[in-house]
């Protein structure tokens, strides 16, 4: 197949779950039902098709089978071309979320098979409503015999660690921190492309609600020490926010000057825009990027552009 590849425009997925609010829905151009809640984004997925180009109806996954390291670059350390190894999500919370938590790859394996990752992620807080918060840990000296009792008990939520948020704020959460999102919060969420949550607690919704607790599995991964830190973003041209095995996150902020940057056939950069517009200017191509909008830039796509008024988060992959 040929490998000329380019800058990909992706059709986002819209998961309009009970607990979103309305605060992206002006910036979408497929909301299925405008009445309905927009609790999530999957802005990078891996069934996100392309909608620019020749090869326009293809998913993400096509992409990764088909264009392999030309897309994901040099840095991507698996030997399976199956699927894109990020998902990339906006949230819009208005409800405290469930309490969670995630496996690690080894875990993941071991509890639910051959095939399924663990989720290390990290959250970037776009807008925060005074007061608001997030669950990030549990209580220094935990064991888990202490967290299965508090669980079961129905004191997990006096056990946990609350973090008072603003907008600018990030924090990340490695595999087994306990974690959860409360009201009033817009998050930009960078994960490893997994599915695979324990539920640890869900507010004393009924069950009839449609979301078991998985209090066994939650207490096998849960990480008791893990203790995540909240950190505020500087106002500065370039920051990295997240740097590990699985992902790389820099903030870059632009007020009219110009940002140069290059894949270098090391990593694809996957580009999404948070405040103002970003002017993309690259090889016989041009184009606007305009806020929460996301774009794909393949590893073996030569150096571009950034201009305009914007801050811009960029992902990518890290050197193992």
């Amino acid at each position: 197949m040929n490998n000329i590849l380019y800058p990909f425009l992706l059709e986002p997925t819209i998961k309009n779950y009970v607990w979103g609010g309305q605060n992206f829905s002006r910036f979408l151009h497929n909301n299925p039902d405008p009445t309905q809640p927009v609790a999530e984004i999957w802005t990078i997925y891996n069934h996100n098709r392309i909608r620019n180009g020749y090869l326009s109806g293809k998913t993400l996954q096509d992409l990764v089978r088909n264009f392999g390291t030309a897309l994901l670059g040099n840095f991507y350390n698996s030997n399976s071309f199956e699927n894109f190894p990020l998902l990339i999500k906006l949230l819009d919370s208005q409800q405290w979320l469930s309490v969670q938590v995630h496996p690690n790859d080894d875990q993941a394996v071991n509890l639910e098979g051959n095939g399924f990752n663990g989720k290390t992620e990290g959250w970037f807080i776009l807008d925060a409503d005074p007061g608001a918060q997030l669950i990030a840990g549990i209580k220094p000296g935990m064991d888990k015999g202490e967290l299965a009792t508090s669980i079961q008990n129905g004191t997990i939520t006096s056990q946990l660690q609350y973090h008072s948020i603003h907008k600018n704020d990030y924090i990340f959460i490695p595999a087994g921190t306990i974690h959860a999102l409360g009201p009033g919060v817009r998050v930009y969420e960078i994960q490893q492309n997994s599915d695979v949550t324990y539920r640890v607690y869900d507010w004393d919704r009924p069950a009839s609600a449609g979301r078991p607790l998985h209090i066994e599995k939650s207490i096998a991964v849960a990480n008791t020490a893990s203790q995540s830190q909240l950190h505020k973003s500087l106002d500065l041209p370039y920051q990295n926010i997240f740097s590990c095995e699985y992902f790389s996150l820099d903030l870059h902020h632009s007020e009219g000057q110009k940002i140069e940057l290059d894949p270098n056939q090391d990593t694809f950069h996957a580009l999404t825009v948070i405040q103002g517009v970003a002017e993309f200017s690259g090889p016989d191509t041009q184009f606007s990027i305009n806020q929460y909008e996301s774009v794909l830039v393949p590893a073996n796509y030569p150096s571009y552009q950034l201009s305009g008024k914007f801050k811009i988060l960029k992902a990518s992959l890290n050197r193992n």
